[in-house]
């Protein structure tokens, strides 16, 4: 979920996410339901980032395309499994670097498989995301090995 949808979110509820230093706060968290606001916390690095001006549309749509990848390894039911499925069963170099991908996650400490990956970033996942998310929209726009 992008961290503009999320900012939105609490604000409709009454409260607000504050950016203090490097640190994230929900102004009036008692208007917030506990679940979301452990659902922020999941997203914090993201929204920090957004929230300071550096997380841009494009790294919008790598980290979205990261997380579908995710759900799919993860057998969560999604829209575009069988098109992942289809791209991984035509491009196994592209399957082995999502893999590598989760495995870097696990070593950066993810290890509630529910909750989102965005803590657990960092410029190697950063890099490897860029690539697999570049892969996977040329072989989507037709220029399929």
């Amino acid at each position: 979920m992008h961290p503009k949808q999320i900012c939105a979110d609490i604000e409709m509820m009454g409260a607000r996410l504050v950016l203090d230093d490097n640190d994230l706060y929900i102004e009036n968290p008692e208007n917030v339901y506990q679940e979301l606001v452990e659902f922020v916390q999941s997203y914090k690095k993201r929204i920090i980032r957004y929230l300071k001006g550096e997380y841009s549309d494009q790294e919008h749509n790598v980290k979205q395309t990261i997380d579908k990848i995710i759900n799919y390894f993860m057998g969560i039911d999604q829209e575009m499994n069988p098109k992942i499925d289809d791209w991984f069963n035509h491009e196994w170099d592209a399957a082995t670097k999502a893999a590598r991908l989760l495995i870097l996650f696990w070593e950066n400490g993810w290890r509630d498989f529910d909750s989102s990956v965005s803590n657990f970033e960092s410029e190697e996942t950063d890099k490897l995301s860029l690539e697999i998310y570049e892969r996977a929209m040329s072989y989507f726009k037709g220029n399929k090995s």
